[in-house]
């Protein structure tokens, strides 16, 4: 994915820019860009189709969660084009912290801040979106699209589950790195957020920071501390099923995207 360089005429400043690359996938690619002032982020997002997104969702969610205070502030935004242009957060993420059970407390703290927000975003469908994985992958693998179908037929009950709620605003990709808790706490890549379960999210972000038991603990206490969708460690076994599915075919339309642009 090339470095949208047209943006760089929407800059509220000029003058030469530095670009480097700072994060890569099939959904998305990142840059840094820097003269001798001043700092952005660049992020340019691709294969929204594919992923289940409309295009421009994810940079409309953006400019939402900004004004919300929560994500970082926007600097320019193009919906059509799926770029957009953020300050750059300079201090520390929450993976820098060094004692694991402070940083599975303070993670607890912002996904309950999260779980409370309710930004004016189209909800959508979890099932929809997963088949709609596992159809974008039929294109490019058939016998692999055509089973990842009959899995998830086979966790219908969960899929239906998530879709009853309760609902809450869930980032649904939670892990340390995304969070920086200083000054005042701001959240980076929302790409995946929307409206769903609090046990899936919370489920998530248990398996995306890999915590050991008693972090799984810490963080429990410190998200049920006070919310009004506290979730129990019983019911976290199901959910995290379900993640392991959805991930395997996540990964699986990658590595098949990836595959075809080879080719």
């Amino acid at each position: 994915m090339a470095f949208p360089t047209w943006c760089l005429a929407h800059l509220p400043v000029h003058g030469v820019w530095k670009t480097s690359s700072v994060g890569r996938d099939l959904a998305n690619a990142t840059w840094c860009i820097e003269n001798d002032e001043h700092r952005f982020l660049v992020k340019q997002y691709a294969h929204d189709n594919a992923f289940g997104r409309v295009t421009g969702e994810a940079v409309e969610t953006d400019i939402k969660l900004a004004e919300l205070g929560i994500a970082p502030a926007i600097i320019f935004s193009d919906c059509e084009r799926g770029v957009v242009i953020t300050e750059w957060l300079s201090s520390e993420p929450l993976a820098a912290i060094f004692d694991p059970q402070d940083r599975a407390h303070k993670l607890g703290k912002i996904q309950q801040q999260i779980h409370q927000l309710t930004p004016d975003i189209q909800p959508w469908s979890l099932w929809k979106r997963v088949l709609g994985y596992c159809n974008a992958l039929a294109e490019l693998d058939p016998e692999l699209g055509a089973q990842s179908r009959e899995d998830c037929e086979s966790y219908k009950a969960l899929f239906a589950a998530w879709q009853i709620g309760p609902r809450v605003f869930c980032h649904h990709d939670l892990n340390a790195e995304h969070v920086y808790p200083e000054p005042e706490p701001r959240v980076i890549d929302w790409e995946y957020a929307g409206y769903g379960h609090p046990g899936f999210d919370v489920a998530s972000t248990i398996v995306i920071n890999d915590f050991y038991d008693d972090e799984i603990e810490v963080f429990l206490e410190a998200y049920n501390s006070a919310t009004e969708t506290p979730v129990a460690r019983e019911e976290l076994r199901d959910w995290i099923r379900l993640i392991a599915l959805i991930n395997r075919i996540w990964f699986a339309l990658q590595n098949a995207l990836a595959n075809d642009g080879d080719s």
